[in-house]
């Protein structure tokens, strides 16, 4: 599962979850409970100290970028705010393709 923490506190322990392709996906959750962070990482913007991000079966931190880039075209993802994720550093915001 994923595992992601910040400055000692632990916001994703051991979470699995499974999407099915052309299925509309809702993730819901008290505030703080971690779904933005667990969106970013899925949405590879955010990398997970454990665990893997898979997209039919193959690991999306081990793509190339060619291939990375083209599974970004296909699939998109929402913010809640008009800022590309509060988690994210402002170099990381930038750097983003």
């Amino acid at each position: 599962g994923l595992y992601k923490s910040f400055e000692g506190k632990t916001v994703l322990n051991n979470i699995n979850v499974s999407f099915e392709s052309g299925k509309t996906n809702l993730i819901i959750g008290q505030s703080g409970s971690g779904k933005t962070v667990l969106m970013t990482c899925i949405g590879g913007l955010l990398f997970p100290e454990e665990g893997e991000v898979l997209y039919n079966g193959r690991d999306f931190l081990a793509m190339k970028k060619k291939e990375e880039q083209q599974l970004r075209r296909e699939r998109g993802m929402r913010c809640q705010s008009a800022a590309l994720c509060d988690s994210m550093a402002v170099l990381e915001k930038v750097m983003v393709p």
